[in-house]
Parts: structure tokens; sequence; C-alpha cells
């Protein structure tokens, strides 16, 4: 029933089609709160209620799709707080993106059998909860374009399943070093921490991650000089390890020389961009350096009073 201009409110009356695994409502024009009668449907499977014009918080009757895998609400106008869903032991795929969703941010409200989690595009606020490794199984994680603060905790780059982390335009201002060498045996492929307010010098050990190809760290304020481990991954990984192509340290502060494995890049081989940091022997020959685009002397000053 998606891609068909349905409208109005959803019917009560799908309580009675018992026997129903997938119901699919995408991409229509509902409106109004998604129907408590729902949560009888208990063989349910897959429920897709995404880009319709939905209102209101996300019933508690969900708790009794005990059998539910996949859950798909974004694209509407739901509000409230998290939804307290740890009762549906069976739910590995879970989207609520584009909503206006608020409260805090707490791993305790999911099932620990959550594989895929994006909170996309909401209000979420307050600080990142400590016991996300709880999550034992998650493997994608998006919290982009909210409101959360505070530290980036390491255990993120210690967890054992994590794929893809996208932290990007949030207010952190932090990020963790880890205090042991598990990062080396995770499993991240892409991280985006862009659009930040990290301080402090450039994580010098995500170069070691084995499977790390994607890594942005744009418009933060991080100082001090590229970490050589990050060109080396470029151009010469070690083995049984995954090069970076892509990395993104632009409109950030950084100074000093740039690597020199940098150097020899060629325009296409790989996704490196250095513009608007404070490098100013960055030639404008380098294809990375965007034109030699960098910050005002001014601004680096201002920024890095060490800076001669």
């Amino acid at each position: 029933m998606s891609f068909n201009s349905l409208s109005g409110l959803i019917p009560h009356s799908l309580s009675n089609l018992t026997r129903l695994r997938r119901l699919s409502l995408s991409k229509n024009s509902f409106t109004g709160k998604i129907p408590s009668s729902i949560g009888s449907l208990l063989r349910l499977q897959e429920l897709f209620l995404d880009n319709n014009n939905l209102t209101g918080s996300i019933t508690r009757s969900f708790n009794g799709l005990v059998n539910l895998n996949r859950l798909e609400l974004q694209h509407n106008n739901i509000t409230g707080d998290l939804p307290v869903l740890y009762q549906l032991r069976n739910l590995f795929f879970l989207d609520l993106s584009d909503n206006r969703i608020t409260g805090n941010f707490l791993t305790s409200r999911f099932s620990k059998s959550i594989i895929e989690l994006s909170l996309r595009n909401n209000y979420l606020n307050g600080e990142f909860p400590l016991n996300v490794g709880e999550l034992k199984f998650l493997q994608v994680l998006d919290l982009s374009h909210n409101l959360l603060s505070g530290i980036i905790p390491s255990v993120l780059f210690s967890h054992s399943s994590l794929q893809q982390l996208t932290l990007s335009y949030n207010n952190f201002t932090l990020l963790q070093m880890p205090e042991d060498l598990s990062y080396r045996n995770n499993k991240l492929i892409a991280i985006d921490l862009s659009y930040n307010n990290l301080h402090g010098f450039l994580p010098a050990f995500m170069a070691s991650m084995p499977k790390l190809s994607a890594l942005n760290l744009e418009h933060n304020k991080f100082s001090g000089m590229i970490p050589t481990q990050y060109a080396v991954k470029v151009v010469v990984p070690k083995n049984n390890t995954s090069s970076f192509e892509r990395l993104l340290l632009g409109g950030n502060y950084l100074f000093g020389p740039i690597p020199g494995p940098l150097l020899g890049l060629k325009p296409g081989s790989v996704n490196v961009s250095l513009v608007d940091n404070c490098l100013y022997i960055c030639p404008n020959t380098l294809y990375i350096c965007h034109g030699g685009n960098q910050k005002s002397f001014l601004d680096c000053k201002k920024f890095r009073p060490m800076i001669p």
C-alpha cells in the first residue's frame, strides 16, 4: 500500500488482520497519531510508516509487537521522548530519523538485539551514554543532526560489532581516547564526526583501526599537525588493513608541514581534503589543498597564539 497517495487517519480496523506479518504504508499522506490498535498485530515482523505526516508520540502498545524485526517511522512529525522499546527482543532495525523527537539518547530504551539504529535529524540532547557497549550487535549508529553534547566516549571505538558511526552536526566538544589497544580489533569502516566543536589534536589512534576507510573530521576545532599515521594509511597501509579512501580534515586549525606521503597524491586517487586550515605551505598545485584556500593568519593566530 506504499506510494498510493492515501490520506487521512490510519484505520483502526487494521488490527483485525491478526495474521499480518508485513505492513507497509510508507510514502503516503497519512496524518494524525499512530493508532494504538497496531500493537495487537502480534505476528507482525515488519512495519513501514515512513514518509507520511504522522504526529504525536509513539504509542506504548508497540511493546506488544514481540515478533517485530524492522520498524521504520522516518520522515514524519512524531514528537515526544524516545520510546521505550527494550521489550522488542527481535527488533534488529529501527529508523526514527527526520522527526521531532526530544529528550536524552538512552540505550536502555532499546533492545540489546538492535543492529541498525538511526535517530538522525531530531532534537535529542544531553551526553552520550557510556553503556552503549551493551548493544553488542549494533553495526550502524546514526545520531547526526541532533543537540548532543559533551564527550564522545572511547567505548565506541572499542565496540566489537560497530561498523558505521555518524555523529556529525552535534555539539560534542571532546573525543575520549581509548585507554587500551582494543580499538585495533574493531570493525569500524566509516566514522563521521564533522560539524561539532571537538578540540585538541587529531586522534592518531584512528589510523590503527584495521578496517577504517572513511574518516570525516571536518569543521571542528582540531589543532596541531596532521599525524604521519594518517598519511601512511592513505598511501601505504599496513598488511591486512584498509587504506583511507576518504580523509576529510578541512575546516579546522591544523598547521605545520604536510606529511610527505600526501604530497604525491594525484587527483582522483583518494578523497583527501585539507582546505580551510592554517597550512600556509599547502601549495596551490596540490589538489588536497583546494587551491591553497586556508584560514587567514589573524584567525589562526587568535585560535593558536603560539603559532609564529
